[in-house]
């Protein structure tokens, strides 16, 4: 998609550059959209109810044949802490 920018979009492009926000226009127009993807509503997937990601987990290691050796997760991350 080929974008062309105003002057005045240019040329704050070359502002933030100049003032170390940002080494590269490629850069600078990452952060700028950083900021608008962190502004744009929220997808089904990032609403999941943490009810649905533990039985999604759940359902995982089942379907894929794993297991926790007759552990359970809290045990594991009590054994992994310092």
């Amino acid at each position: 998609m080929p974008i062309v920018l105003r002057p005045e979009q240019e040329q704050l492009l070359k502002e933030a550059i100049d003032h170390g926000l940002a080494e590269t226009a490629d850069e600078a127009l990452d952060q700028a959209l950083e900021g608008l993807r962190h502004r744009m509503p929220k997808t089904t997937a990032e609403d999941e109810s943490t009810a649905a990601v533990v039985r999604r987990l759940a359902s995982f290691g089942k379907r894929h044949g794993l297991s926790l050796g007759g552990s359970t997760i809290k045990e594991l991350l009590r054994e992994s802490r310092p």
